[in-house]
């Protein structure tokens, strides 16, 4: 299945003119390097961080064809329980089988967990950029994940749209339609017409792990459900309205892909798709926005859904970004319900650092045939940013 992506990714620039002719000892490289640090005293864990450093160069040939190729490796420190959202959140009933979301990661299993710093190369793509669009080949987000738009945070690591780190184990919202992680795919988006773009992904293999994506994992007590023939496809629309200075960005994105779990498995899977819609409008000083994603996690038989909502506003004022953020989720497979916000103000250092400042409330509420677990709590939270 590996051929084929290679073939078209090939065909695509051998045909274009004129490139035996480029003169390619000219290119140009942008370094990037990223790191955010959690605070949370209290918590289970009073110190989390995120560390990244990326590198993309790309040469842009007489007829305006961007080639290129990007390259990041991110390390973190989660909560060892959750490490990268993943984890088993509650023990089942006496006789019951263990079971894990394929798209979720939430588990309701026996056994501990104990996860700690990990580092992953998560960006390792080509890529061709034209007038007709834009290709990807390597390990990179999906469409659904790139397109992804929702509520407004004022944090970058534990925001409830996308949350990166979880301080005390028990944030299970999330929005942000993430189903192969860093796997290696293809990947084609359109040129933007009208504010409109559509983009599809496919990845024969999408058992990779990943820090905020880690199908790869097999938690104690679970089987293993790799995924592969993992495809995904996304429109987003971002776009101004002159006569009101409004700017709209939505999106919304489906994905599915098989569930190769074992014969001797427990529980029956089948193939997993997600659906996903967000959407957020700003003006002046203020972004408003919310994000829904529902799947039925991989799960046959049985019900094993998993849904999540989200919705925020941010408003700068005072010299300082104000906010707030609510969102619930359901896992059924996890036998888990969770409620969480995030409210709080920030406000850049310098041009390069960033402080936000709130408090954080992460609620689990369980399956009456399910046992809880010393997940979930609420305190002050502080966040540091970096950025070069």
């Amino acid at each position: 299945m590996k051929h084929p992506i290679l073939l078209a990714f090939v065909s695509m620039t051998a045909c274009l003119p004129a490139m035996a002719q480029e003169n390619w000892s000219v290119w140009e490289t942008d370094w990037k390097a990223e790191a955010g640090l959690v605070l949370s005293p209290g918590a289970d864990e009073q110190a989390l961080y995120r560390l990244g450093l990326g590198v993309d160069t790309n040469r842009v040939l007489d007829n305006g064809l961007v080639l290129g190729f990007a390259l990041q490796l991110d390390a973190q420190q989660d909560h060892p329980a959750r490490s990268g959202f993943t984890g088993i959140v509650s023990d089942p009933a006496p006789g019951a089988p263990a079971v894990a979301g394929a798209f979720s990661g939430l588990a309701q299993a026996p056994g501990p967990e104990d996860e700690g710093a990990r580092g992953e190369l998560q960006t390792a793509y080509l890529y061709a950029e034209g007038g007709y669009g834009e290709l990807r080949l390597g390990r990179d987000e999906g469409v659904a994940k790139r397109f992804s738009q929702g509520a407004p945070s004022l944090f970058s690591t534990v925001s409830l749209h996308a949350p990166r780190l979880d301080p005390d184990g028990g944030a299970i919202v999330r929005a942000d339609h993430d189903l192969t992680g860093p796997a290696a795919k293809i990947s084609y988006t359109t040129p933007r017409i009208v504010g409109f773009k559509g983009g599809i992904s496919y990845a024969p293999d999408a058992n990779v792990r990943g820090l905020d994506r880690d199908p790869a994992r097999i938690l104690p007590g679970t089987a293993a459900y790799p995924l592969s023939d993992a495809g995904e496809a996304s429109l987003s629309f971002n776009h101004r309205f002159r006569e009101s200075g409004v700017r709209i960005r939505a999106a919304t994105a489906w994905s599915r892909a098989d569930v190769d779990a074992s014969p001797v498995s427990p529980v029956t899977y089948g193939t997993v798709e997600t659906l996903s819609v967000g959407a957020n409008a700003e003006w002046k000083d203020t972004i408003v926005g919310a994000s829904w994603q529902g799947s039925d996690n991989g799960v046959s038989g049985l019900s094993g859904d998993y849904s999540a909502w989200t919705a925020g506003i941010t408003q700068s004022a005072l010299g300082f970004d104000w906010g707030v953020e609510y969102g619930r989720a359901n896992d059924d497979a996890a036998g888990v319900e969770g409620e969480s916000w995030r409210a709080g103000l920030a406000r850049p250092v310098t041009e390069s650092a960033r402080i936000a400042f709130g408090y954080r409330y992460d609620q689990l509420d369980f399956a009456a045939d399910a046992s809880s677990r010393p997940l979930g709590g609420e305190g002050i939270v502080i966040e540091i940013t970096l950025s070069h």
